[in-house]
């Protein structure tokens, strides 16, 4: 079976957030299909092209990319390779992308079955800005080109808001649990010292990511804490108010911006740290908070991610948002524990994350979704 994959950025891009992995595990799971990958050949907010990519298909382990730049990034283009390679399935990442309208017509135009996958794009913490967004879902609805298309949803929060902006009948959309990254077991342990933590906040530096709030709670903590932040910094007026709060902090709080992490060491990067602290506004999947849990890396996060019933695991924390007592007593209870509850908390995690994801079970659905819209065309 072979799958063409448009989407607005892939790896080696650092700054797309979700989608990438999401779709690198898909085509690494999903091994037995033919997967190519039609993406642009720079990163989000630089023009500068990738060095290490070529002109045609580029040969990963899992899949073929085709690198464009931003004027053959189009219909023209789409058509292109679709009629070079003969997909059985156009599965897009995202909706409000430039490549949605173009690959909407042509699979119309070829009788290609085509999956959308909003990658919560329609989900309420990304919907703030709904003024903005609203006129090209009635564009896209009065032209009809959502007709007959298949919707992914990861979550039922995101299954509603399908249905709900985009008026599309719940038998057209399938509940997908999003594939995550597998770990090598690592057997090593390592331990604090009581009294002490280190922390990590690993995503994109915008406000719905709330690192802000972060660094409020440290103003509050005992004990030495060393807090380090990876992620693309997006919203540089966010950043400039977090570093005036992060020069205010009591002496016992260690602050350092570390950059950004490339895919392969984001599970390396958070075996280093005591747990990963993200009071996030919302998360459609979270892929960042499953690849700490794969490790181990005991979670303090919101309740508005999918992953809020880590809450009953000794070991994880999903906390509401306006609850800032509750983010600094969790805090409190890494800091003092012992390598006895740190065992206990990784323990916990791992068990906790390997029962709520099987992967053979994920497979499964993802083929039988595939083959269910080749079955429809015919």
């Amino acid at each position: 079976m072979k799958i063409l994959i448009v989407m607005g950025g892939f790896f080696p891009g650092k700054n797309f957030g979700g989608p990438p992995v999401s779709v690198n595990n898909f085509c690494s799971l999903m091994e037995e299909y033919d997967c190519y990958i039609v993406t642009r050949n720079h990163d989000m907010g630089s023009k500068e092209i990738y060095s290490d990519i070529n002109n045609g298909w580029n040969e990963r382990i899992n899949c073929k990319v085709l690198y464009l730049d931003d004027k053959e990034y189009r219909y023209k283009k789409f058509k292109e390779v679709i009629e070079e390679i003969n997909p059985n399935i156009i599965y897009l990442q995202g909706l409000f992308q430039s490549c949605i309208i173009p690959c909407l017509i042509l699979a119309k135009r070829y009788k290609i079955p085509l999956i959308l996958a909003p990658r919560g794009e329609l989900c309420e913490g990304a919907m703030k800005k709904k003024y903005k967004k609203i006129p090209y879902i009635i564009f896209l609805r009065i032209f009809r080109l959502l007709d007959n298309i298949s919707f992914q949803s990861t979550s039922k929060d995101e299954t509603d808001a399908i249905r709900r902006w985009l008026k599309v009948r719940t038998d057209r959309i399938d509940l997908l649990t999003n594939i995550p990254s597998i770990p090598l077991y690592d057997k090593s342990k390592t331990y604090k010292k009581q009294g002490e933590a280190n922390f990590i906040f690993l995503s994109r530096i915008v406000s719905k990511k709330n690192l802000l709030a972060v660094i409020e709670y440290m103003f509050h903590v005992s004990g030495n804490v060393r807090l380090d932040i990876y992620g693309t910094i997006e919203d540089k007026e966010y950043w400039n108010e977090c570093k005036k709060k992060i020069n205010m902090l009591p002496d016992n709080i260690n602050v350092e911006y570390k950059g950004i992490v490339n895919h392969d060491q984001v599970h390396d990067t958070f075996k280093k740290y005591d747990a990963f602290i993200f009071p996030t506004f919302s998360e459609n999947f979270g892929h960042v908070i499953v690849e700490a849990l794969m490790v181990g890396c005991p979670v303090i996060i919101s309740d508005q991610t999918p992953w809020s019933d880590v809450a009953n695991v000794d070991g994880g924390w999903s906390i509401p948002i306006e609850k800032e007592e509750k983010y600094i007593q969790a805090i409190q209870e890494i800091i003092y524990a012992d390598k006895e509850k740190e065992d206990t908390y990784k323990d916990n995690i791992r068990t906790y994350v390997h029962k709520k994801i099987n992967i053979s079970d994920i497979k499964k659905e993802y083929d039988n979704l595939f083959q269910k819209l080749i079955m429809e065309k015919v």
